[in-house]
Order: structure tokens, then sequence, then C-alpha cells
């Protein structure tokens, strides 16, 4: 059986960065003194509450500076979060990508994910329901908003190495296309998580069994009788699923 493991990219030691000049040293300490603010202001007063003036004032920015990093009061909170996401993915994927069954390798990449929710529930409710309110109506975004957005679309990319890490290994069926799967499986976590931070006190555990339940709906299937999942016929030969694009929204 072939190794079902695919090594992580891994930045190239020894190589110097140029030294930054004293403009953009600059910036990112001004960068780094509004992400720390806002990130202060929000989980003290809370995402209603707070306000961009304050935010500002905390960081020592004139008030129109903060908006030269920020589009708004949700790209602030996005940018807050994107950096704890960013650094949760490489050290999950690697985790992910050890040999196992595929129901423990998915619940081990998005069980970081469910620990960072939990530490600030009433926090990442704002989070979760600002992007779902942008997803939904389609406004313009601010630079961190969209990096949240894309961030679907990185992770769907992940699970797709992974499926086919486990059809080429034999492991699960070769007639549906991986980025299919994937697409399915980040579906059934982003539905989960929204509806398990609406709770007054999500429980990890809970939420844990309830992720590994749906998933092995989804890799077992429920029909037994292929009509049940509409072959004519009762033909088990499955078709290949459409490709995500010309009429599927690009976010799960």
């Amino acid at each position: 059986m072939k190794d079902e493991r695919v090594r992580v990219a891994r930045p190239v030691k020894g190589t110097a960065a140029e030294p930054l000049g004293r403009r953009e040293r600059g910036k990112q300490e001004k960068l780094r003194r509004i992400k720390q603010s806002a990130r202060e202001v929000f989980h003290k007063k809370g995402y209603e509450a707070a306000t961009t003036r304050e935010i500002a004032a905390r960081a020592d920015v004139a008030y129109g500076t903060l908006f030269v990093y920020a589009r708004d009061k949700r790209d602030l909170l996005m940018m807050v979060v994107n950096d704890d996401l960013d650094a949760l993915t490489e050290p999950a994927l690697e985790r992910a990508f050890r040999k196992g069954p595929l129901i423990d390798q998915v619940v081990e990449f998005f069980r970081p994910r469910f620990q960072y929710w939990a530490r600030e529930p009433e926090f990442s409710r704002h989070a979760v329901r600002e992007m779902f309110e942008f997803l939904t109506h389609g406004e313009d975004a601010g630079i961190e908003t969209a990096r949240f957005r894309a961030r679907r679309t990185q992770l769907a990319a992940k699970l797709s190495e992974l499926i086919r890490c486990k059809q080429e290994a034999g492991r699960i069926t070769r007639d549906e296309d991986p980025e299919t799967i994937a697409w399915l499986i980040l579906a059934i976590y982003l539905s989960e998580n929204r509806q398990w931070l609406e709770a007054r006190k999500p429980d990890i555990r809970g939420v844990i069994g309830r992720l590994r339940h749906l998933l092995r709906l989804a890799i077992q299937g429920v029909g037994a009788d292929p009509r049940e999942w509409g072959a004519e016929g009762g033909s088990v030969r499955r078709g290949r699923s459409p490709r995500r694009g010309s009429s599927q929204r690009s976010e799960a």
C-alpha cells in the first residue's frame, strides 16, 4: 500500500531577508499596534460596542491612518482572526497527513479551529456572523475580509491534497473529483461550526463527536439502494460530479 503522507513544504533555511528601510519599519510598527489595539478593544468591549476611533486612539495612530490598514470595523475584526487562523493551518495540516483513516485525519485537521473559536465564544460569534453577512449580501470587501474569505479556497485545496492521496492509495473511490469531495467536507465543517457557536457555552467534545458522525455519513453514504441517490434503473455506477465553477458559488 502506498504511503499516504504528503510532505509539507517548509521555508528554506539560511536565506537572509533584506533589511527593512525606516519607512517600512514604521508602517509595520503601526500595523502591529493597530492589530494589538483591535484585539484588546474587541475582547474587552465586544464587537458591537467597539469603535474604530477607540481602536485608533489606543494604537496611537491618526484616525484616518487606521483606514490605510483596514477598510472598516469588520476588516479590523478579520485582521485579528486572520493571523490567528494562519498560525493554526500548517501544524494542523502536518497532523492531518499522518497515516490513519480519512475520518480521523479530517477531524484532526479541524480540531484546532474548534479549539480556537471556543476560547472567546462571543468574539468568535461576531467573526463568523460578520463573514456570513458579507457572503450573503455580496458587499465590497476590505483586504482582510477578502483574505478571510480566500482561506476557504485554501482549506479546500489542502483537503483536496489529502483526498487525492487517499485515492492514489486505493482507500477511497476515484470516481469523484477530489476537489468536490473536499468542498463537501468543508461545507460540513462550516455549517457545523456556525451552528455550534450559537450555543451559550460551545462544547468542543460535543462538536467533534457530531462532526465525526456527519463525516461518517458523508464517507459511507446513506442510500444502499442506488435509486435513492438518483441512479437510473438501479445502476450502481456513479458519474463524476461537475467541477466547482461555472454554475456554483465560489463560497461554501
